[in-house]
């Protein structure tokens, strides 16, 4: 085509724009300046950086240190952060994900969980899993949920922004507080504050959460329910 005296936007209409001009182009100069065209070199400036064994030097270090920061990779490596940010993300289409935390659950743990599943289709019907009554308790810290990722300051500096209410007094040992709560099909129940600092015992469990439990129960299933608890020592 080019030895017919076409151009590169006539070359790359016939070839239904599969190319672009500027590539037609380019092969266009190629061919007259070497009578061959290559197209194992990729065109534009070489990679200097982001080359195959640089990426997978980074990907050994992901597999046996996994869980570092982009910043302290790049600094080891020496390499800037937007670079160490485009291998992880283009080369190696890698994502960071936030660690889980999960209850900790040995074998016999995960046996009776598949045991109740299983008692649960095979005994009870659809109807009477609707009348089931959950029930747990759960510590609150008096000073609130502080979220270190979310609360900012936008201050010209850290001095501002320390007098801009940008710390958190923590206590050492701070004081909480215990709720109970259950939950139903039909909604919630009233929750049981306990005073600070006191925790859940035979006692307390059998005088005030047990008839507290009945009459929530009743208020939202009816007479007829099934009171669910998690097995813990006081109960």
């Amino acid at each position: 085509m080019t030895h017919d005296g076409m151009s590169s936007l006539q070359i790359a209409k016939q070839l239904r724009k599969v190319v672009s001009e500027r590539t037609v182009r380019r092969w266009q100069h190629m061919y007259r300046s070497t009578d061959t065209i290559d197209l194992k070199t990729p065109a534009g400036r070489p990679r200097i950086i982001r080359t195959k064994s640089f990426i997978r030097k980074v990907k050994n270090r992901f597999i046996y240190k996994g869980r570092q920061s982009a910043r302290k990779l790049a600094n080891s490596l020496g390499i800037s952060k937007g670079t160490i940010g485009r291998i992880i993300h283009e080369d190696l289409h890698l994502h960071a994900y936030r660690v889980i935390i999960e209850p900790n659950l040995n074998d016999e743990h995960k046996q009776r969980r598949v045991s109740f599943t299983y008692w649960v289709r095979k005994f009870l019907r659809k109807k009477d899993r609707e009348k089931i009554l959950f029930t747990d308790e759960k510590y609150f810290e008096l000073g609130g949920i502080f979220n270190r990722q979310n609360d900012r300051v936008y201050t010209p500096s850290r001095y501002y922004a320390d007098e801009h209410k940008g710390t958190k007094p923590t206590a050492k040992f701070p004081k909480k507080l215990m709720v109970w709560l259950a939950a139903s099909k039909n909604g919630l129940s009233l929750p049981i504050i306990f005073e600070p600092g006191e925790t859940l015992t035979h006692e307390n469990y059998i005088e005030i959460v047990l008839p507290h439990a009945l009459s929530e129960g009743q208020r939202l299933l009816g007479d007829n329910f099934i009171y669910r608890q998690d097995n813990a020592t006081p109960h």
